[in-house]
């Protein structure tokens, strides 16, 4: 049942509105103007809930809820049959619509998993963002592709799964580099014992649930065995899994309550910043350490814990038994009831104030301070360096937020522009901008860098949101660069707009000898040392932009190259090009392909498939 309100939210209307929202569970959503959704959250009793941030002298002092009234224009409420449908409900709506004061700690792009499919003849691990419910084993999420990555080369290494797509594994004539090496049985192409491919498998599976004393004791077994037949190559390999895997899951028993897995949540904040470590102990062993920092928190600790918890194990595959947190939590009933059936078996989620447990969590507690204070010495550290660049370019303002432009083409085509951001010292790659440019071709850098700046900066000059002018802009180049960016941020209106440009000193052979900055209202550019951390955090923004423009110019290029490569072909029209790169996904694919794979392909007779394999061989 949903109840909406669209009217502006005017006293008669807000007191109609409070005495008709029901005293059930479900999820508020307040919407700000143009009806975009402003804030969601959920309530055991809704019409409780929602009166309290309008009843004077509330006690809750988050910055938004002070001004209320004036911002929202309608209220809708959805009804659930528990807490635990409102959790869960509240949850997918944040993560849909991002609403502007709502907790949004974590991304989904953070829940990077390992995908293993059963129903594969020859199974394998594959590295995957968004899990789903398609009856595959799935470890995870890991904290960063670097650590999933490390995995998967263990793995590799010392229990010689395959690696390679389905696609490259169904199309492969020999065995690949990774047999040669022996990280890799080779069933592609081999004929591999599927028994012993299965058993190796069943290995990695209990290395991947952290199960070491099992694992060991069947590869002391399978070594043994080894040796008495004197197959001694196979005693080998068995024991430098051992090895591997006594190395890989070290021997760190923090508890011996019970062999049962547990997540310890440590918290620790200072004002509204927030460091939360999670230690994952897997059968009475810490197995992981994971951290998480945030900032601009004004919500009250249980408020941020219970959103974590939601937002961590919502996309988790692996679920612990029990999930031990610092602070009491209003909604822990709904939390177990949720986790409970997603994990398909009881979890509990404790706050101890006494015994084992209340050990755990203090150790877990001290680890999210000592964390908390590694970060706050890192940020201290930038700030040092920002403020080096402050002084160095004489700066109003602390430049917390460097933007810089580059322009790409290759011979006057394919023209693009690209904005990097450097943000409290580090890239911050999901501010990145790229622009395929609509006006300035033939090469004409000047007349690109002034649509790139006048297309980003409109939007600045406007206030929208998440286009808000950085505190320092760069642009990539000379006395000329900086002239053009001067004149298109006083054609918008933005004349205090902080900009310099940065541009590599030639010698006379054309060989960079060094880096200058040009200042407005100076006239000869500052030389730049490589050591100074100024010319790092600068650098850094530049070095990001060039990534961004030849990336994406690199990507048009291809593209075009693509289509040309088959527009070329006579008998193969639109319709027949994207089947060919749907099946074969690039030209490449469509190259390597034989006659009789070109034929299975919808609109390919074996006439034409005889007339494009002979083409691209040509052109190859």
């Amino acid at each position: 049942m949903i109840t909406r309100f669209f009217k502006q939210l005017k006293e008669k209307d807000l007191k109609r509105l409070l005495d008709g929202l029901p005293a059930s569970p479900g999820v508020y959503l307040m919407r700000g103007r143009q009806g975009k959704i402003v804030y969601v959250g959920k309530a055991v009793n809704l019409r409780a809930r929602v009166r309290q941030y309008f009843t004077p002298g509330t006690t809750d002092t988050r910055h938004f809820v002070r001004n209320l009234r004036q911002k929202l224009t309608s209220i809708e409420v959805v009804l659930t049959t528990s807490e635990k449908e409102a959790l869960l409900l509240e949850y997918n709506l944040i993560q849909r619509h991002s609403p502007r004061y709502n907790l949004r700690l974590m991304d989904d792009k953070n829940f990077l998993c390992l995908r293993l499919d059963l129903n594969d003849e020859w199974p394998a691990l594959e590295m995957i963002r968004k899990p789903k419910k398609d009856g595959a084993i799935y470890y995870g999420p890991f904290p960063s592709a670097r650590s999933a990555r490390e995995t998967l080369k263990v793995i590799n290494r010392y229990f010689r799964l395959r690696s390679c797509s389905r696609r490259a594994f169904t199309n492969r004539v020999r065995p690949c580099l990774q047999h040669q090496i022996h990280r890799c049985q080779g069933p592609c192409i081999l004929d591999v014992d599927h028994d012993e491919y299965m058993e190796q498998l069943r290995y990695v599976r209990l290395f991947m649930e952290g199960k070491k004393d099992d694992l060991i004791e069947q590869l002391r077994d399978r070594m043994a065995t080894a040796a008495d037949e004197m197959a001694y190559e196979r005693a080998v390999m068995y024991r430098d899994q051992i090895a591997a895997v006594e190395q890989t899951l070290a021997p760190q028993r923090i508890t011996d309550f019970k062999d049962i897995d547990q997540d310890l949540v440590g918290f620790y904040r200072e004002g509204d910043q927030v460091q939360v470590a999670v230690l994952e102990v897997l059968r009475g062993r810490l197995a992981e350490k994971r951290s998480f920092f945030f900032k601009g928190l004004e919500f009250p600790d249980h408020e941020i814990l219970s959103s974590f918890l939601v937002q961590r194990y919502a996309h988790a595959m692996r679920i612990p038994h029990e999930v031990i947190v610092s602070r009491p939590l209003p909604d822990t009933a709904a939390l177990c009831e949720l986790l409970t059936e997603q994990r398909g078996g009881v979890v509990r989620v404790i706050h101890p104030r006494r015994g084992a447990r209340a050990d755990q969590i203090k150790m877990a507690n001290l680890n999210a301070r000592q964390e908390f204070e590694t970060h706050t010495r890192d940020r201290e550290d930038i700030r040092e360096r920002l403020e080096a660049v402050q002084r160095k370019l004489r700066l109003a303002a602390l430049p917390e937020r460097i933007e810089c432009v580059d322009i790409a083409h290759l011979g006057g085509r394919d023209t693009v522009g690209a904005i990097s951001a450097v943000i409290d010292g580090k890239i911050d790659v999901k501010s990145g901008r790229i622009f395929r440019l609509k006006t300035a071709a033939g090469g004409d850098d000047y007349r690109a860098m002034g649509e790139v700046l006048n297309r980003r900066f409109a939007r600045a000059a406007k206030s929208e949101q998440g286009w808000e002018a950085p505190d320092l802009l760069v642009v990539d180049g000379g006395r000329g660069q900086l002239s053009i960016a001067r004149a298109v941020l006083e054609e918008l209106g933005l004349p205090e707009q902080e900009v310099v440009a940065l541009a590599k000193k030639q010698d006379s052979s054309g060989e960079p000898t060094g880096d200058r900055l040009f200042l407005v209202g100076r006239k000869n550019p500052i030389p730049l040392r490589a050591q100074t951390s100024s010319l790092h955090l600068l650098a850094m923004a530049r070095d990001e932009a060039h990534r961004l423009a030849n990336g994406y110019q690199r990507k048009i290029r291809a593209k075009r190259t693509l289509r040309s490569a088959l527009d070329d072909i006579p008998g193969v029209g639109p319709k027949t090009r994207r089947a060919l790169l749907k099946t074969f996904r690039s030209v490449k694919g469509v190259r390597g392909a034989s006659v009789e794979e070109l034929v299975e392909v919808k609109g390919v007779g074996i006439g034409l498939a005889k007339i494009i394999a002979g083409m691209l061989s040509q052109n190859g």
